[in-house]
């Protein structure tokens, strides 16, 4: 009996000797890790400098990557399309990256902390100040003769908000309007409200998101042609020629894949070097119109501007211009400007602006764009 009773006793000791043994690491865990996501005033300001230059020097690291990343738009290996995407998303949110950055600079200057500053302020300035020079007032150059309202949406497919989308259209008062996720009931609705203001339009609905039409006040030269040759899915993409000031130009409603995956991702890059072969055939002056998926930041558009093209936004609007997302949860945030209308050189625009789109996540493009008046 009394062997019994010490053996139990020396297996209770072991018991609460092995719990408060084991128990002290799992506390220290719990308290490093509550100091970590939830620290106090005075441990936060300890950890600031730290990790403000692991976010400075990780950005310098980011953002030279993607710019230095040479882009081939055919390479469909899954390593390189991934890669590539990587790139492409540091540069579609190096905005966002910006409102980081400019947040540690302002924290530095008022800590003096000036080595953090000077390291920072060249970010800021890469990242946030052409969203900054964006505000400032354009002068684009003037337009000889006569100009035409360009109109671009993204209409949502299965937005049924009909009345609210024509009513802006009618209020832009557009001359020519390229419209993508176009569907039967868009089609129907069109069709009752718009025909008369568009005696001629051209449409290739469809009911997934890749339906598109053109509507025209004019009427087009020779055929529409919505069967051009970008990327391996064919979706369709149109090509239009109409005149501006007695002259022809090569119309183009373009809607490339969303980068959401590795397969779309493929696709909107083989689509577009496509689009860039077509552009490069041109022979008219071209605008260029649709939902691209891309920034003006991203090097689509860098390749675009190699073209010879203008960002007309960039060229005659007042703000950043954004166009997604639209009135969704995401719009908290600063969003992006996904809609865009590009131009050749021997075109200007004098104005561009978005608009609602009400019940859509896009918001509409509208540009007034003529021949360059060439001053003596």
């Amino acid at each position: 009996m009394i062997s019994i009773s010490q053996t139990g006793n020396r297996v209770a000791w072991y018991s609460v000797t092995m719990s408060a043994t084991t128990s002290a690491p799992v506390n220290h865990q719990r308290a490093l890790l509550l100091r970590l996501l939830a620290p106090t005033w005075a441990e936060r300001k300890r950890m600031f400098p730290a990790q403000a230059w692991v976010v400075v020097i990780a950005s310098y690291i980011v953002i030279l990557f993607a710019y230095i990343f040479p882009h081939d738009f055919r390479n469909a290996s899954a390593a390189y399309v991934w890669t590539a995407w990587t790139a492409f998303m540091i540069r579609t949110f190096l905005f966002h990256l910006g409102l980081l950055l400019t947040l540690i600079v302002i924290v530095a200057a008022v800590a003096r902390r000036r080595r953090l500053l000077g390291a920072g302020l060249p970010l800021v300035v890469f990242t946030v100040g052409p969203a900054m020079w964006s505000y400032l007032p354009q002068e684009p150059p003037p337009a000889a003769g006569e100009t035409l309202t360009v109109m671009t949406v993204n209409l949502l497919q299965p937005n049924m908000r009909h009345d609210a989308i024509i009513a802006e259209i009618q209020a832009a008062d557009p001359d020519i309007v390229f419209l993508q996720e176009y569907s039967s009931h868009w089609l129907h609705a069109f069709t009752v409200a718009l025909g008369n203001d568009f005696p001629h339009r051209h449409h290739a609905d469809r009911e997934d998101c890749f339906g598109l039409a053109i509507y025209s006040r004019q009427p087009f030269v020779g055929e529409v042609d919505d069967e051009l040759p970008l990327g391996d899915l064919g979706l369709p993409q149109a090509r239009a020629v109409l005149q501006i000031d007695g002259r022809n130009v090569a119309f183009y409603n373009i809607h490339l894949m969303p980068p959401k995956n590795r397969a779309y991702t493929a696709e909107q890059r083989r689509a577009f070097a496509d689009l860039l072969e077509c552009l490069r055939r041109e022979e008219l002056p071209i605008i260029l119109c649709g939902d691209f998926n891309f920034t003006s930041a991203s090097p689509f558009a860098d390749e675009l501007e190699r073209l010879g093209l203008i960002d007309v936004h960039r060229h005659s609007g007042s703000d950043r211009g954004t166009t997604w997302p639209n009135k969704t949860i995401l719009s908290v945030l600063p969003g992006l400007r996904l809609d865009h209308i590009f131009i050749s050189r021997e075109l200007t625009s004098t104005a561009s602006r978005t608009g609602v789109g009400e019940g859509s996540d896009h918001r509409p493009v509208v540009a007034e764009i003529g021949y360059y008046a060439i001053q003596p």
